[in-house]
């Protein structure tokens, strides 16, 4: 946080400083790790909105470890309203200890999901879901000129799992891996923990990110939202103040 010549923060100057910092990660990458104690559907609409704007032209790599069909559908563009077919743009890479088919699911909690190509993997060293997450940042990449600074867009649902089942180094080299690849690409990445900030998993991985993102619910009844979010970037000193999510 931005401090004056008494040790105050300056709150302007800290707002400034942010700023420069999102552009500076939106033109060249990044990787953004998202955290608290918070609701699953917190954690969805979080998702979402990293996700980026659904009337615009995103590629979408999302990597599922523990989300249901409903909430990774509510993530991405509606199909009847997306610029593209989400089938050219969106993929799924379904990584459990007995993957099962999010895209083929029956029912309304598979709504959005059809056509959209899936990868299952399952393996206790990430291999599988490190080699499913590079091929598919690569096969888009392929089929485009270049990609526009954050117009692909990478996400991981969720981090616990993989700690539960492969360990804190298993995970770190998986997300090295795939993080390499999100700067080649310009891409933003994000990935999704069930944990407060300064737990221990949170704090094994913050020197591996750019910024991360803190989510809390609040009391609709004192304020006009239900949840919020603020931005550390332990690095730079700056954080900013919560912010309705």
């Amino acid at each position: 946080m931005a401090r004056d010549s008494s040790g105050k923060v300056n709150c302007e100057s800290a707002f400034i400083d942010f700023l420069s910092l999102l552009n500076e990660l939106k033109a060249t990458g990044c990787n953004l790790l998202v955290v608290g104690d918070a609701r699953p559907e917190l954690f969805a609409r979080a998702s979402a909105n990293l996700f980026g704007d659904p009337e615009a032209v995103r590629y979408r790599l999302l990597a599922a470890t523990d989300a249901s069909p409903q909430s990774i559908a509510e993530r991405l563009p509606d199909p009847d309203e997306a610029p593209r077919p989400l089938a050219e743009t969106t993929r799924l890479v379904n990584h459990a200890v007995t993957p099962r088919s999010v895209a083929s699911a029956s029912g309304s909690d598979a709504i959005g999901l059809a056509g959209i190509p899936e990868t299952r993997v399952a393996d206790s060293e990430l291999e599988g879901l490190q080699s499913a997450l590079v091929d598919g940042i690569e096969e888009f990449a392929r089929r485009t000129d270049g990609f526009r600074p954050g117009e692909l867009r990478i996400g991981i649902d969720s981090l616990g799992i993989l700690f539960d089942h492969s360990g804190e180094d298993v995970v770190r080299r998986c997300l090295q891996t795939v993080g390499g690849r999100v700067y080649d690409h310009n891409a933003m990445a994000h990935y999704l923990l069930n944990d407060d900030y300064d737990s221990e998993r949170v704090q094994a991985l913050v020197d591996d990110v750019d910024a991360v993102i803190e989510l809390r619910s609040v009391n609709p009844v004192n304020h006009d939202h239900d949840a919020e979010q603020r931005w550390r970037v332990p690095n730079r000193n700056l954080a900013t103040d919560w912010v309705r999510l």
